[in-house]
């Protein structure tokens, strides 16, 4: 009896506790001008943990292609103008968009 109670709490706790799991949702970046020149792609597909801002997925991508510090830049998501602190739902299309200059 003894066995099969503790068997019950650990599942419960640690196997079958959804809760406390952390989701993972996937969104599509989409990058232009200096930042597709510094990824060398389009876009990509990413798998990040449900509830993460804007700031935060951004602070990732920067470290790992070494990208401009995000006060130079501006957001959008599913083509709409957003703020960094917005946090994307599964299927979510971001852009972040570089400083634009020429003539």
């Amino acid at each position: 009896m003894l066995a099969s109670s503790l068997f019950t709490w650990f599942w419960e706790r640690h196997i079958n506790n959804t809760d406390k799991m952390t989701e993972l949702i996937e969104i599509q970046i989409l990058y232009f001008a200096a930042l597709k020149d510094k990824t060398g792609q389009n876009g990509e597909i990413l798998s990040v943990k449900e509830g993460s801002a804007l700031a935060s997925i951004y602070r990732q991508l920067q470290k790992k292609y070494d990208l401009p510090e995000q006060h130079r830049l501006k957001v959008a998501i599913n083509d709409s103008f957003s703020t960094w602190d917005y946090r994307p739902n599964h299927g979510d299309t971001i852009v972040f968009i570089p400083p634009v200059t020429g003539g």
